[in-house]
């Protein structure tokens, strides 16, 4: 049976990756700084444990290993966002980058296989001048959050030339759907349908003229599936719809869904923001057979009648 370390296991996409990782037989261990209430509370399984702990902690990183190493290791754990600033990033090096070395120092000692890094494909392009990225596009990032994902690849790149442990850095688009913080500072979808739950008027950066690419999770999860499942390692990876919404766009899907004419509250622009961002999933396709299955409408609704119950 094959073991998988989650790092970062209590965000979002750990605790949705999770799910679909025991569903598929595999051996978990989550780690993350904090597991508040009942960690993973859909599962009650034999197959998951939980630790806690900070990255930015060497000894923590080393008691991960003392059963020995995995088959995988999953690196969600990141601190920063777009809006990240200087400070944060200064503040936060210690777990985004430094214990991103400590990680890699272990997994060599501990004979285990290989990484899969979650990096970013919507900030590491930046403004490149292309409206659609592939693997190959220039990285031009625009904030401190992309240049500590630019950092990390590079290291895990060079660790595997080196002999390190194997690699598959996946850069994902904007994700979406259950279990995401509707009271966050990221996530436009789900922080919009959190302020309507609430009666508040959903506030935007810029014109909404933005371009992004929203993938589901369970969608995002999925392709993770046929990473692990089909190998191919120390290649990098794009996952998204391949398909382009500005926010405005997704403003409107929101009020069919939902019925509510609310008005939007324009703030200015960011620069951190970039004008156009889509991704080119062809790689991935050819490598696994990806394609998205939740189209952004449903997705919206599904999300929207979800917190509805909840």
């Amino acid at each position: 049976m094959a073991r998988i370390l989650v790092l970062g296991g209590n965000g979002f996409i750990g605790r949705n990756l999770t799910v679909d990782l025991i569903k598929a037989g595999y051996e978990v261990t989550c780690a993350d700084r904090v597991f508040p209430g009942q960690a993973n509370r859909t599962l009650n399984s034999e197959l998951l444990e939980n630790r806690t702990g900070d990255l930015a902690d060497a000894s923590f990183i080393h008691s991960l290993f003392d059963s020995g190493g995995y088959d995988w290791v999953v690196h969600l754990a990141c601190s920063l966002i777009p809006s990240s600033g200087y400070v944060d990033f200064l503040r936060e090096r210690e777990l985004n980058v430094f214990g991103g070395y400590e990680l890699i120092r272990n997994m060599r000692e501990s004979g285990s296989g290989n990484i899969l890094f979650f990096s970013t494909g919507g900030a590491i392009y930046g403004a490149n001048g292309l409206s659609k990225n592939t693997e190959d596009s220039p990285l031009k990032p625009q904030n401190y959050y992309a240049y500590s994902k630019i950092v990390m690849e590079e290291y895990i790149r060079m660790e595997s030339r080196t002999g390190g442990p194997k690699h598959i850095i996946v850069r994902p688009s904007n994700p979406y759907g259950s279990g995401q913080n509707i009271y966050g500072r990221q996530g436009l979808i789900a922080v919009t349908l959190g302020k309507l739950l609430k009666g508040d008027s959903p506030q935007i950066w810029g014109d909404g003229s933005v371009i992004r690419d929203y993938l589901h999770i369970q969608d995002l999860c999925k392709a993770i599936g046929l990473l692990l499942e089909k190998g191919g390692t120390n290649e990098t990876y794009n996952i998204g719809s391949g398909k382009g919404y500005s926010v405005n766009d997704v403003m409107q899907m929101i009020k069919d869904t939902t019925g509510d004419q609310f008005k939007v509250e324009y703030l200015p622009g960011r620069p951190v923001d970039v004008p156009v961002n889509i991704l080119d999933i062809n790689k991935l396709t050819a490598h696994t057979g990806f394609h998205p299955s939740i189209e952004l409408p449903e997705g919206i609704s599904n999300l929207w009648n979800e917190m509805r119950v909840s």
